[in-house]
């Protein structure tokens, strides 16, 4: 009778599980299983084992429980083969919104550093400027607005979905952004105008300096967010390795897909 149990779940476990534990989500499957099997099968029958035991030997009740026990094997076979269903269902959900976010962050990246690289022009136009207000006291350069984040922030709340690879360079790419529309704000505004021109130049220094700086988390952050689309997660790690020592000398704007 036992080995009839042992057949049954095995046929079953195989027809409901096998094509998904072979496939492409298999790690996904096996991770169920196992959660499955270490968390409920394992201690029911443990728990249920010695109930009957201690029933049939120390109380002498004699109960068919095989019939039973074969019913409930096939009804957790039955109730793990939609748990597993479930589970692969959402992680095509959330790897579906990751592509979504990375798609939609590449794209506004790659349109700011286009914005601040100006064709190469952006490092030559800028030393025009500081030779101008060095040469002219009363000329204050006009700054324009700086709303480069609208797609982060419609998302910041749900970039829990990013993996730690990309939402640590993304974070750090933003946050300069952040920065820059701050000292931008301050550049537009009334004090600005006041200023002496030594201390207007070292804002307007200041403010180049950073939008460089975004430049450079900005190329760093899509070349990541291109490597994870590649490879997955341990590819955008070695990207993020690499990267982790600048390298000089790197121009021009990044042209790339997700």
């Amino acid at each position: 009778m036992l080995t009839i149990v042992v057949i049954c779940a095995v046929a079953v476990l195989v027809l409901g599980l096998g094509p998904v534990v072979l496939g492409r989500d298999a790690q996904i499957a096996q991770r169920v299983i196992l959660r499955f099997v270490f968390t409920i099968a394992i201690p029911l029958c443990v728990i249920f084992g010695i109930g009957l035991y201690a029933a049939e030997w120390l109380l002498d009740i004699q109960t068919p429980v095989w019939p039973a026990l074969i019913g409930g094997l096939v009804i957790a076979a039955g109730w793990l083969t939609t748990a597993v269903f479930n589970e692969l269902a959402r992680n095509r959900d959330k790897e579906e919104r990751l592509r979504d976010h990375h798609k939609a962050l590449y794209a506004e990246i790659q349109d700011t550093l286009s914005a601040y690289y100006g064709e190469g022009e952006a490092t030559p136009h800028a030393q025009k400027i500081i030779d101008k207000m060095s040469a002219d006291p009363k000329f204050v350069p006009f700054i324009p607005k700086e709303n480069r984040d609208r797609v982060f922030t419609a998302l910041v709340a749900d970039i829990h979905v990013l993996p730690r690879q990309t939402i640590n360079p993304i974070v750090a790419y933003y946050s300069v952004i952040s920065s820059i529309a701050a000292l931008a704000n301050d550049m537009r505004g009334e004090r600005f105008q006041t200023l002496e021109q030594d201390r207007r130049i070292a804002m307007y220094r200041n403010y180049i300096q950073m939008r460089e700086r975004a430049y450079s988390y900005g190329r760093n952050t899509l070349k990541v967010i291109d490597a994870y689309a590649e490879g997955g997660p341990k590819a955008a790690q070695a990207k993020l390795d690499i990267l982790s020592t600048p390298v000089m000398g790197q121009t021009g704007p990044v042209q790339g897909k997700v």
